[in-house]
């Protein structure tokens, strides 16, 4: 798709080099960030009038994208009798497409909308551009005059909801893509489950443990990875030795009848030194308990299962995740937030709840009818 038409040519166009300034500059009226969470509080449906006339209707909002590239993935919208599938670049000004480089960038090809807060000039770089008004910040209004008196009961209810999704992937043999989403977390989710789909692990079981990791990061070498936001030390890179002795520790297990749960952490950390306690605890709530608890429901062994859902729910995070100490870290204690079965709560209230048209129906708050009405 080519963005530069003789209109666009009234815009500045920058060097190739793209300074440092010119790439995190905020003008005041807000950030990028507030024009994306402004985009996925519309309502689908909703019928947005274009600078070119064109009228977009909203069919899917897409993924936001954490990475490079475009900041929304796969949005699906109605424009002129057709669905268009594409990507969404949100800007303050129209010509910040240019001043970030993006009119040479082939990441940017597929852009189908183009999102601002204020038109500097009469014509966009991309032709199907929405201006979106700047409106107030939402955030959440949970306090502790609207909470529910029962609001910890709640959360470990839908705690234990995420339990049985985990359990549940694990029974259709998709185990591995639990892991993939634990270790390539932040963008690597799916470049991690294609690189152990590619393992032949029959083979790879069978080799000498060198043998395995240079096994592993020769197919790893012909996977494209994503960086960005991500500290070095959780590159997908220095995750393949952890990848090998993970994938090597749940083999080993399996071999074995009885495993209890009071120890596996402990024989876990000793077969995986690569990995620190954040990430094999992360391993813990979503691969192993639950696909050990899998096995046992496979078995028809409803004591095991119990036994392995119960140490599930005892386990506890290293650190809180920030943005539950964030947001709720008013209302609950560290010690609460580091409890999974809170924080399985809270992500799963945070998926179904925490947007500006939810939040009024919010599980923990006592509902106003009124408030929702209005």
């Amino acid at each position: 798709m080519n963005h530069i038409n003789n209109r666009s040519r009234k815009y500045m166009i920058p060097d190739n080099h793209v300074f440092p300034f010119m790439a995190i500059y905020e003008p005041k009226l807000g950030r990028e960030i507030d024009l994306i969470r402004q985009w996925f509080s519309l309502p689908l449906g909703s019928k947005l009038q274009m600078q070119n006339q064109d009228f977009a209707i909203i069919l899917n909002h897409g993924i936001h994208n954490f990475n490079k590239g475009p900041d929304i993935n796969d949005a699906v919208l109605f424009i002129n009798g057709k669905r268009v599938k594409g990507d969404i670049e949100c800007h303050i000004k129209e010509k910040d497409w240019y001043s970030h480089g993006h009119a040479y960038d082939v990441n940017y090809e597929n852009v189908i909308l183009h999102i601002i807060r204020d038109a500097t000039l009469q014509n966009s770089p991309i032709p199907h551009t929405v201006i979106l008004p700047n409106i107030k910040e939402w955030n959440c209004s949970l306090n502790d005059k609207n909470r529910i008196p029962d609001d910890r009961s709640l959360l470990k209810s839908l705690g234990a909801k995420r339990w049985y999704n985990k359990v549940e992937v694990c029974r259709k043999d998709k185990v591995y893509e639990q892991l993939a989403n634990t270790l390539g977390c932040g963008g690597n989710e799916d470049s991690f489950k294609r690189l152990i789909h590619s393992l032949d692990l029959a083979v790879f079981i069978e080799l000498p443990f060198k043998k395995k990791i240079d096994y592993v990061r020769k197919k790893a070498d012909h996977i494209k990875w994503e960086h960005c936001g991500i500290r070095p030390a959780q590159w997908p890179e220095n995750r393949l030795q952890l990848l090998v002795e993970l994938i090597s520790f749940m083999e080993k297990i399996n071999t074995i009848k009885l495993i209890y749960p009071g120890n596996f952490y402990k024989l876990l950390s000793k077969a995986c030194p690569s990995g620190g306690r954040g990430i094999l605890v992360e391993c813990c709530i979503n691969y192993f308990y639950p696909s050990v608890a899998a096995h046992a429901l496979m078995a028809n062994n409803t004591t095991e299962y119990k036994k392995w859902q119960r140490a599930w729910s005892e386990l506890k995070l290293q650190n809180p995740y920030g943005r539950h100490t964030k947001t709720f870290g008013h209302l609950f204690s560290r010690k609460e937030l580091c409890s999974v079965k809170i924080a399985q709560g809270l992500l799963l209230l945070e998926r179904e709840f925490c947007t500006p048209q939810y939040c009024k129906m919010c599980l923990l708050k006592q509902v106003n009818v009124n408030a929702v009405k209005n």
